[in-house]
């Protein structure tokens, strides 16, 4: 007789690349996902929740926003090839000293894969070693235990109060995190030398 030996499924490579006007259709189809809008798109009360909850023009504006907004970098996630979501910076000027982060996964089996973790980090690596920023932010949403955890792997401390979600029918809290460049390098090194 012979043991089988179940075998953990391979990691996905993950890869970024610039957001284009190709990633439309996947776009679209994303932003008509009902978990995207709860876990991604701020809503800051009743009357701005959106009805479907993204159609076609919505999504549409949203990708332009993404690609021309010069004060944004957007990057398509790239899992094995294909693109399961999308991360970028935000509010970037001409020598800021900081940023805010987003991303979304919208590929529902490109979830819980440890894709947004590798995403994340080379959006950091970039910030950090490209942009040569202080810090970076974000917002999270107080329900969405799974993206808190991720975030505080990753290095980034609840820095106070973003705003109001409202999602299922009451306000949530907008968490702000912020990781900064210091903590970015001591993470790595310890990373370097095997201790997480």
């Amino acid at each position: 007789m012979v043991a089988s030996v179940a075998r953990e499924p391979r990691a996905p490579h993950v890869t970024l690349r610039p957001l284009a006007y190709t990633d439309r259709s996947r776009i679209q189809r994303w932003m008509a996902d009902p978990d995207v809008v709860r876990f991604t798109v701020l809503v800051p009360s009743p009357d701005c929740a959106p009805a479907v909850p993204y159609g076609r023009d919505a999504a549409n504006r949203y990708l332009d926003t993404l690609i021309r907004d010069r004060s944004r970098r957007a990057y398509a996630v790239l899992a094995d090839g294909e693109h399961v979501g999308n991360v970028g910076l935000k509010a970037l000027s001409l020598g800021a000293d900081s940023a805010e982060c987003f991303i979304e996964i919208g590929e529902e089996s490109a979830r819980g894969r440890g894709i947004a973790r590798r995403a994340m980090d080379l959006l950091l690596e970039d910030a950090f070693d490209g942009l040569f920023l202080d810090e970076v932010t974000l917002g999270v949403f107080e329900f969405n235990d799974v993206a808190t955890r991720l975030y505080e792997r990753l290095g980034f401390e609840r820095a106070g109060h973003y705003g109001w979600h409202w999602a299922n029918g009451r306000y949530w809290e907008v968490w702000k995190m912020r990781i900064s460049r210091d903590r970015w390098v001591l993470d790595m090194a310890l990373k370097e030398l095997g201790v997480e």
